[in-house]
């Protein structure tokens, strides 16, 4: 996972660059977790922004709730991708794993189908 900045500036227009990287330099992203390849991240813009982006990905694959519809990807992708430049979040997989492998099998269906019927986006997946 060896993300540069010259791959981040290749998903964007200069100036949304720009805008990302001072939303870094401002401390805007919040609550930034990495399992495996996949980043999560809050980002404050005018409201709070949902980022998803994987780091394996040629592209970063990225996703955010924002309402931007301009070309490349947003403001809240290149800071959040640019965070993982310069302080790559630690992998919380075998974290992850570990508490998934002492789960009971009831509780971890139940979780499920209460998420699955409350999560749109999740039940498509």
């Amino acid at each position: 996972m060896d993300v540069t900045e010259d791959a981040v500036r290749d998903i964007c227009t200069d100036a949304v660059f720009e805008r990302g990287e001072r939303y870094r330099e401002e401390g805007r992203i919040h609550g930034i977790h990495r399992i495996d390849t996949t980043v999560t991240a809050v980002v404050s813009g005018s409201r709070q922004y949902d980022v998803r982006v994987d780091l394996a990905t040629n592209g970063f694959a990225p996703w955010c709730d924002c309402p931007y519809d301009g070309p490349g990807t947003c403001k809240h992708v290149v800071a959040v991708v640019l965070r993982c430049v310069d302080d790559p979040p630690q992998d919380e997989g075998d974290r992850l794993d570990t508490a998934l492998n002492g789960a009971d099998a009831d509780e971890l269906r139940a979780f499920l189908r209460e998420e699955l019927a409350t999560d749109a986006d999740l039940r498509d997946q």
